[in-house]
């Protein structure tokens, strides 16, 4: 799997870290962060609500939320963690969390506890000055540069960054990342992603490959699994449970942004994914307990 390879090409960085404790109930919902985040309950309880579904947060446990990943955070009084805000890059245009699945709940341990507490000990004042997602994420100082006083301190953090991500990955690529390189797919699975409200044909990704469309279509699903037509409805199915699931918008308005023109096309296709509609979907999944 040339794993020595593929860890020459992540870099890490980190944004934010501190400390949190919630005196009230806090609800914070359609959270989309460009960053990755990672979390440690030290204490109390609350849920976690994402496209597949809901997460307990509780004591003794880790959370990850790879970046851009629509949620809902509730947050009960009494609630503490500490929360690391990150940034995984790869060269090549290569997106680490379409090549590798990560799991977003594992069970903590003395030794993640204590990777925790010294990353918080040695990187002081990288908290946020507000707590709403929402608000803080559209401020300018969200993108600050984390600066290092020493060589030490950067391979320290970003080491531990790494040694923490390390416990939600499974130990198979989701995809096989050689043959994603070596026929440089990432970048239509980023068009792809990044357009999903619109029109996107196998002819336009093809072209992109510069490959013929019947080539383009057997190497695709080769590497995926399946054909790249029924790849976008899958993406755009996915987004659809996401967003009904982390924000009040309309059916329709859901439609929009997923690039689904025909109600009864979508309807259809939904129930076919998730043997629900998307109306029992929402019903019984959405409302935060």
């Amino acid at each position: 799997m040339y794993c020595e390879k593929i860890n020459g090409l992540l870099d890490f960085q980190l944004k934010h870290i501190a400390y949190r404790h919630f005196d009230h109930r806090s609800c914070y919902a359609n959270v989309i962060s460009p960053f990755s985040r990672m979390y440690l309950i030290t204490e109390g309880v609350g849920k976690l609500t994402t496209g597949t579904g809901k997460v307990t947060l509780e004591q003794g446990h880790i959370y990850l939320l790879p970046s851009f990943t629509p949620c809902t955070y509730l947050f009960e009084p009494g609630l503490s963690h500490i929360y690391i805000h990150f940034m995984v890059g790869m060269k090549h245009d290569l997106n680490f969390f379409s090549l590798f699945q990560t799991n977003r709940k594992e069970k903590s341990s003395p030794f993640i506890c204590s990777l925790f507490e010294r990353l918080l000990a040695i990187n002081p004042g990288l908290e946020l000055p507000h707590d709403d997602p929402n608000i803080y994420q559209k401020k300018p100082w969200i993108n600050k540069q984390v600066t290092f006083d020493s060589l030490k301190h950067h391979l320290e953090t970003t080491s531990m960054i790494g040694q923490l991500l390390c416990n939600f990955i499974n130990p198979e690529p989701s995809v096989p990342t050689t043959k994603v390189m070596r026929y440089n797919l990432q970048p239509i699975l980023n068009h792809i992603e990044d357009n999903l409200h619109n029109d996107i044909s196998v002819d336009e990704l093809a072209t992109m490959a510069c490959f013929s469309k019947d080539h383009f279509t057997r190497i695709f699903k080769s590497i995926l699994g399946m054909p790249p037509h029924e790849f976008l409805i899958r993406k755009r199915i996915e987004k659809a449970q996401a967003l009904l699931l982390t924000s009040d918008l309309s059916q329709l308005q859901i439609m929009e942004e997923t690039g689904i023109r025909n109600m009864s096309y979508f309807s259809r296709m939904f129930k076919k994914h998730t043997e629900k509609t998307p109306a029992e979907f929402r019903r019984q999944s959405w409302e935060v307990e």
